[in-house]
């Protein structure tokens, strides 16, 4: 019974199967392995129908690097929470980061692709992670804003690089769950989360004058 490799597929389907083959071939030998023949070959079907798809070589490497960056920013803003928000700032940012890194984890492929330097990667790559935590960072920023109005502090703190900082942690945390996943998993890394929040302390939550007075 034929497979995907040779049955005739929906153009759709085709497209995601190739991109899933120059997937392989990058992140096993770099972006220099790939050409048109060696996707074809791998893919079992005929050059043609990978010219039909991507036109070149060029639209090829293009279509998996936007693939992947429309990928990773639709999960990072999936876990991201837009305003108005009615929780805790501290359990929505640990909620957070427990959340995306566990998408981390379950989305190897992709992650290794767009944080992880991959031999002969092409200027365009570099290009569409900076354009995608920029769209990261304009989420996240309005939220930090909030999450330290919300929690009273700490006082003076710049918003601008605090919600820089935690982006930088959040693609950090991103490593190290893909390089040793055993060691440093979602939950290892929301406890520490937890942790640093609670030491940056809270200011006591003034009670309301009773009811009457001036």
């Amino acid at each position: 019974m034929a497979d995907s490799r040779t049955r005739r597929l929906p153009a759709e389907q085709r497209r995601a199967q190739l991109l899933d083959v120059v997937t392989t071939i990058v992140l096993d030998e770099g972006f220099g392995a790939v050409s048109i023949d060696r996707v074809a070959r791998d893919a079992g079907i005929a050059r043609t129908v990978v010219y039909s798809q991507f036109g070149n070589l060029e639209g090829l490497l293009e279509a998996l690097v936007d693939h992947a960056a429309n990928r990773a920013v639709g999960q990072v803003s999936a876990v991201i929470p837009e305003l108005p928000v009615d929780r805790d700032p501290d359990v929505l940012l640990v909620d957070a980061i427990r959340a995306f890194t566990t998408l981390v984890r379950d989305h190897p492929r992709l992650w290794r692709l767009v944080l992880f330097p991959v031999e002969g990667a092409p200027p365009l790559v570099r290009q569409k992670v900076a354009e995608g935590r920029s769209m990261v960072f304009a989420l996240l920023e309005p939220l930090v804003e909030w999450g330290v109005a919300q929690r009273g502090g700490p006082d003076g703190i710049d918003t601008e690089l605090l919600a820089r900082g935690l982006l930088t942690m959040g693609e950090d945390a991103a490593r190290i769950v893909l390089a040793e996943p055993d060691r440093f998993s979602p939950d290892r890394i929301a406890d520490f989360t937890a942790v640093l929040l609670g030491a940056l302390g809270r200011p006591p939550q003034t009670a309301p004058p009773p009811a009457g007075d001036a």
